[in-house]
């Protein structure tokens, strides 16, 4: 659902499984999936062992970092244990997959050479893909600009598929790691690598390496899914539920705990006692300074602003993220309750969107929802608010609207998105489900309502506005 990953609004229950019982997030498992999980004693699981604060296997043999996280919340809804299968390199988890000694693969993008042995979960997690240079680059505009010039990266990532198809003017030399690929550029022989700028920062604090910085990016994005074995459809049918019913509360906590950023200022007080001490011959030099002082604080500012509008919109589409739209609900439910009057909130989604990603490409399904969120966006009232819901699910919130006016509203939309043709001469249809705020409502049980309508949308046929 909506504006960064698909999540139900299930509440946290006692399920009974199979004769074991377990505090999880109430998943709605058929016969099939209960008889497949009850005869599973564990679940095998690859990673890359040094991809850190993704993923990592420590000193000590231990998964640790954000799909950690994930997996330990996904083991604890589908009642089985997931257990690490070793390895060294990446390269050496992917073969371990291929070889089917692993029955899923925590945290990896999706490919075409990589459904040959996979299936993916809807993606759970998103990042942007830098360039780095040595410090002496002003800076990198993208992956073209790298025609004819030396690449870094380790292999098997899912960069070496993209720049072999997209880029092949750009000579690659590959490495076991992203450190290994780092130290090459800072020492001159690559001009550049990439990966997530998360882990490129992380791995150039950890090298201690001053000569090296982030030069640019990418269009690409990192998203991240859970890969499953293709001969296992079951495992695949109860994995993507767990993606789907993880609360999003509990999401938000882990991918804080991994992104988060601290901004450190200091000042340097036996540069300032110098400066005092020779005062008569470095006035001059203690204004630049000063200036020079003035204008990184600037800067810092205008940094740390760009960090919190980061935190709260969806890198692909720009539009507010869950986190941020969740907020955007309890400020309505707050001002409603305090001032009266009402409001309500429009689920919709991309009709079979699947089948788009699955013959065109996900680079064609990601520009369709770029143009979707434009298109929708352009065609809302002033005070409405739009946001990814995740995947192909959007939210619209809309401050003192009845459920007849948001009706409206939506079957607009609905019409205008059903005569666009998007990219590729690609044809789709949107369906929602439309509630109103009541008095007392809590954000998850007017949610759960537009969640349900669509859910009722979606089986009357698609391409339909269903309104409480």
């Amino acid at each position: 659902m909506r504006f960064f990953t698909g999540v139900g609004f299930n509440y946290l229950i006692l399920v009974l499984f199979v004769g074991i019982t377990s505090s999880v997030q109430a998943i709605s498992f058929t016969e099939e999936e209960q008889a497949y999980l009850a005869n599973k004693s564990s679940i095998s699981m690859c990673i890359d062992p040094d991809w850190m604060p993704f993923e990592a296997i420590d000193e000590s043999g231990q998964h640790v970092g954000l799909s950690a996280d994930y997996m330990a919340e996904y083991s604890k809804m589908i009642g089985v244990k997931i257990e690490l299968v070793k390895t060294s390199t990446w390269s050496e988890s992917l073969l371990k997959a291929q070889a089917r000694e692993c029955d899923i693969v925590a945290m990896l993008n999706s490919s075409p050479e990589r459904s040959k042995y996979l299936n993916f979960t809807k993606p759970y997690v998103t990042a942007a893909v830098a360039l780095i240079s040595r410090s002496d680059v002003l800076f990198i505009d993208g992956l073209a600009a790298l025609e004819g010039k030396t690449l870094a990266m380790p292999k098997s990532y899912i960069y070496e598929e993209l720049i072999k198809r997209d880029y092949p003017g750009i000579h690659v030399i590959y490495t076991s790691n992203q450190q290994e690929s780092i130290k090459l550029v800072s020492t001159g022989r690559a001009y550049a690598s990439i990966g997530t700028q998360i882990t490129l920062l992380r791995d150039i604090q950890l090298l201690a390496t001053q000569n090296v910085k982030v030069a640019g990016f990418t269009e690409y994005k990192s998203i991240l899914r859970v890969g499953i074995r293709n001969d296992d459809p079951v495992l695949l049918s109860i994995f993507s539920k767990a993606v789907d019913e993880l609360p999003a509360a509990r999401a938000n906590e882990m991918l804080q705990r991994w992104y988060s950023v601290t901004v450190e200022n200091k000042i340097d007080f036996t540069l300032l006692w110098l400066i005092l001490a020779f005062f008569a011959v470095s006035l001059f030099a203690f204004f630049m300074r000063l200036r020079s002082v003035r204008r990184f604080n600037e800067i810092l500012s205008e940094k740390n602003v760009q960090l919190e509008r980061l935190s709260q919109t969806d890198h692909l589409t720009g539009l507010y993220n869950r986190l941020k739209t969740d907020e955007v609900i309890k400020s309505e439910i707050a001002r409603a309750d305090r001032y009266g009057g009402s409001f309500s909130v429009m689920i919709f989604d991309i009709d079979l969107f699947k089948q788009i990603n699955d013959t065109k490409g996900h680079q064609v399904g990601d520009r369709v929802l770029i143009q979707m969120s434009r298109l929708v966006d352009n065609n809302l009232r002033e005070p409405d608010v739009l946001g990814r819901w995740g995947g192909e699910e959007f939210m619209i919130v809309s401050p003192e609207l009845d459920a007849g006016g948001a009706a409206l509203l939506a079957e607009k939309l609905r019409v205008l998105v059903e005569d666009y043709v998007f990219p590729e001469q690609v044809k789709v249809t949107i369906s929602f489900g439309v509630a109103e705020y009541h008095m007392g409502d809590s954000p998850n049980v007017l949610l759960s309502r537009a969640d349900k309508l669509l859910y009722e949308a979606k089986s009357a046929g698609r391409n339909l506005v269903k309104v409480a």
